[in-house]
Formats: structure tokens, sequence, C-alpha cells
């Protein structure tokens, strides 16, 4: 069995804009202007995590009341999240050569209401989010479960993400990695330009 196991944010989620403005939004209530371009990059160079221990480490307000804030902000903008360009074509193509598709995602209680709104939900065998508890990325327990639950062999397994972060845990996990990059920059085993390109990556 081969299995693909899907990051979401910036992967087969176009979210990053909801992202933005809400981390955006929380910081201007706690009385921090930051361009949105920084916080993009702090957010996909890192995490939402890192950017609200920024905001800890210049406000001194708690970590978890940043981090509460934020999700209730971005929690009720869930729907205007879209799909990557051809996120369905290409499950359905992989799918179609026998890949059994996963989740491993940092999101957390949005994670299947924004999947089900999408109409993705119905590609995916079981899905991993922050609600289950593993260690955060890099760290690679919540693919290293699947894989054992599922008994899937390591050189049978692809995580595909959108940042040095996920290339980071598919390495640690022992896994191939997949870079979903429409630049074309980035470092992994694979490198996709657009998601159709995976079935290719797949087929070999």
């Amino acid at each position: 069995m081969t299995a693909l196991i899907w990051d979401l944010d910036g992967t087969l989620l176009d979210s990053y804009g909801v992202i933005v403005s809400s981390l955006r939004q929380t910081l201007a209530e706690l009385g921090m202007d930051m361009d949105g371009e920084e916080i993009r990059r702090r957010a996909t160079e890192g995490s939402v995590s890192d950017v609200v221990r920024f905001a800890e480490a210049k406000t001194g307000r708690p970590f978890r009341e940043i981090k509460e804030r934020y999700s209730a902000i971005s929690g009720g903008r869930y729907l205007e999240i879209a799909a990557i360009p051809h996120a369905a074509g290409a499950l359905e193509q992989t799918a179609a050569l026998g890949a059994v598709h996963f989740v491993y995602t940092h999101r957390g209680s949005t994670t299947m209401p924004v999947l089900e709104h999408l109409g993705l939900d119905r590609f995916f065998k079981e899905v991993v989010s922050s609600l289950n508890g593993f260690p955060r990325k890099p760290a690679p327990d919540a693919l290293l479960y699947l894989m054992e639950k599922y008994r899937v062999e390591r050189d049978r397994v692809f995580y595909v993400g959108d940042r040095t972060l996920d290339v980071d845990c598919a390495k640690n996990a022992g896994v191939r990695s997949v870079l979903y990059s429409p630049s074309g920059a980035g470092t992994a085993d694979y490198v996709v330009r657009d998601l159709l390109e995976i079935r290719a990556v797949v087929a070999e």
C-alpha cells in the first residue's frame, strides 16, 4: 500500500490569507502593529505558535491567552478558506493509482469542518490534528503512529507539505518528502509546483 500523508494549511488549503489577517487582528488588539508580510514570513518559516511566542515576549501576555484569542478569531472564519488549485484532482488521481490518504496537521478544531465544507473529507482514511496531542512537527510521532496503525512500510509513505518544517518531519520519520512549492524553490525528495504533479511521484 502507498500512503500519502498530507499537511493542510498551504498544501491542500489556501488558508494563509485568513491565518495572517487573524494573527494581525490578534496582535493589533495587543497594541502590536506588525506588517502582514512579516507575519506571513514568521508563520510560514516557523508556525502560528512562533508568532504567538513573539507576541508573548513583546507584550508579557500569556501564550495561552494570545493563542486562544487567535483561535477564536480564525476559527470563526474557516468558511473563507478555499482549496489549493487542483487539490481534489490530485487526491482523486493518486487514489485511482491505489494510494491511501491521511492528514497530519497542526490545525485544531476547525480541521474537519473546513475539509467537510470543501468536500475533501471523503478522501481521507484518518485525519490527525493538534487535537490528537502528538508532539508538534518536526517530531515524527504522528507519522509513525499512522504507519504503525495501518502497517505501511516506510518506503511506501510520502509526507506532502509546503514548509521546511514538513520536510524535516518526513526526514525524522524516515519517509519521503514532497514539497509543494509553486515557485519551485526548496529542497525535498520531490518538489512540485502543481499538486497534479504528485501523480507522477506516486506512479514511479
